[in-house]
């Protein structure tokens, strides 16, 4: 992880230091992110990435979510070639499914022989932040229209929001209250991006790309509060290792050049 942090820097510097890339263009996008295979699926608790103890639970159940993205042209002499550095924050948020898990999960804890409550303080949510150094090449019809092809690679910064959920139980007049909360390590994983689209007028850009984040092992800190009735609460805190996320997207994308 850190040789590709450190050939990133180290690329991205040469790239902005250059004197023969002084002639530069840059973007800005907003775009709408796609899920695709695992990182959008979501079948049931037992595979979902970041609850199931088990390295081979891989869905995410990613639901459709926005992107804020920014990328800079360095000209390298030939026309309509430049080098591409980009860097993105993706958000997505659970899916239909998943929420509907939720909501069960939620309406199953109640019982004939005690009363009971489950509900979620908070879910996770992702956040990706891609880093890329690649190629982008663009072919102008006229000065007012052209089309681009674009490639890149190099490292994503994976952020998963905390987990709490909070179950009450009652037992004649004993009161359980049982407070979990998982916080998620930052994952760091190799990524790539491929990219197509067209530009209008010079400041007006519209695209598509497909972004693959790489896969990470999704790992964290749980820590478990039970408060009962009459009784000192006590606080236990474990870290464990559960699934695997994969980020995978398409992107669809509008920019602004400047």
């Amino acid at each position: 992880m850190k040789k590709i942090v450190k050939v990133l820097a180290l690329a991205a510097m040469l790239v902005m230091g250059g004197q023969a890339m002084a002639q530069t263009r840059g973007a800005m996008f907003l775009s709408a992110s796609f899920p695709l295979k695992d990182y959008a699926e979501f079948d049931d608790f037992s595979d979902f990435a970041l609850t199931a103890v088990d390295s081979d639970a891989d869905d995410c159940g990613a639901g459709i979510g926005f992107n804020v993205g920014f990328k800079w042209y360095f000209n390298v002499g030939v026309e309509g070639l430049g080098v591409m550095l980009s860097l993105d924050g993706i958000y997505n948020g659970p899916n239909q499914d998943l929420k509907a898990a939720y909501r069960d999960l939620g309406s199953s804890y109640e019982g004939p022989l005690y009363n009971g409550s489950f509900k979620f303080n908070s879910k996770p949510q992702f956040i990706n932040a891609p880093l890329m150094l690649g190629l982008n090449y663009i072919y102008h019809f006229n000065p007012n229209f052209g089309i681009y092809v674009e490639a890149g690679a190099g490292g994503n910064f994976r952020f998963i929001t905390s987990k709490e959920t909070v179950r009450k139980s009652m037992l004649s007049n004993l009161e359980t209250q049982t407070t979990e909360t998982q916080k998620y390590d930052m994952g760091f994983s190799f990524a790539y991006q491929a990219g197509i689209g067209f530009e209008v007028a010079k400041n007006l850009v519209i695209g598509c790309s497909f972004y693959d984040l790489g896969k990470a092992t999704v790992k964290g800190e749980q820590t478990t509060r039970i408060k009962t009735t009459n009784l000192d609460p006590t606080t236990s805190t474990k870290y464990q290792e559960l699934g695997k996320a994969h980020p995978m997207m398409i992107m669809a994308r509008i920019g602004f050049s400047f």
